[in-house]
């Protein structure tokens, strides 16, 4: 702890400050057979933290996109370039915004009743990938160190492909790799988050709508009926479960 705050750190991580250290580190793992005794063991476990940073990035088809996430409870805050522009996502509530910084438009939608009440079952609004994994019958099939920290890797293999995920072992647990193979489009999408910094002081505000926005408000039902027929406002929802809800598993 250090002034309130705890974090994930390079020297702590064994490097983990972005994706290149991570990778090279991914090669030197060193690998442990899988206790089940110790997995059946109860995990005495830490209050979760009130809220969370982390920074991702995410290598596709699509090149490297750049993603920083704040939120407090169900409350996020998340901000990235598309193509130069820079698209603030905010979730408040029963809102999901979006703001596109450089042309000063925004779009205020209400969230549906699933995404509502999938944020009593979440720690986080992001980073939940494995919550996703367990529910679609993944498990743990290995230990392994990443410099100084103890991570599990869990897998899930189906008809739409492979998942992959590297699990801080300690509270927190949270995702620091997972990798995507996409079968239909023989594509693997990486993502690494990095700079995990938890109770970290968020002021309310911080979640507020920029002033001098120009914003369309919208109920969940028009939103929909608009964005059918192409006539919503050509802004990204770059987070769906956290407008529509998850889809059934």
């Amino acid at each position: 702890m250090k002034g309130g705050l705890r974090w994930i750190r390079a020297g702590r991580a064994g490097g983990l400050a972005g994706p290149v250290a991570l990778l090279a580190i991914l090669s030197l793992f060193v690998v442990a057979p899988v206790s089940h005794a110790e997995d059946e063991q109860e995990r005495p476990s830490l209050p979760p933290p009130k809220t969370w940073h982390a920074t991702a990035y995410v290598r596709g088809r699509i090149g490297l996109r750049v993603i920083d996430y704040w939120s407090q409870g169900p409350d996020m805050r998340a901000r990235t370039l598309i193509a130069g522009h820079p698209i603030t996502t905010l979730v408040r509530g029963d809102r999901y915004v979006v703001v596109d910084e450089l042309t000063g438009r925004g779009v205020d939608i209400r969230r549906s009743k699933q995404a509502l009440a999938a944020d009593r079952r979440r720690t986080r609004p992001f980073a939940f990938e494995l919550d996703e994994l367990i529910a679609d019958g993944g498990e743990k099939i290995e230990d392994v160190k990443i410099g100084s920290i103890d991570t599990e890797i869990w897998r899930v293999t189906d008809g739409a492909g492979r998942r992959k995920i590297w699990l801080k072992a300690d509270d927190p647990r949270v995702p620091l790799r997972v990798e995507t193979f996409n079968r239909a489009a023989a594509d693997t999408l990486e993502l690494d988050y990095t700079n995990w910094i938890f109770d970290l002081e968020l002021p309310p505000q911080f979640f507020a709508t920029p002033q001098g926005i120009a914003i369309e408000r919208f109920e969940y039902e028009v939103f929909l009926e608009r964005a059918g027929n192409g006539t919503a406002p050509n802004l990204p929802v770059l987070y769906p479960d956290l407008l529509h809800g998850s889809p059934a598993r």
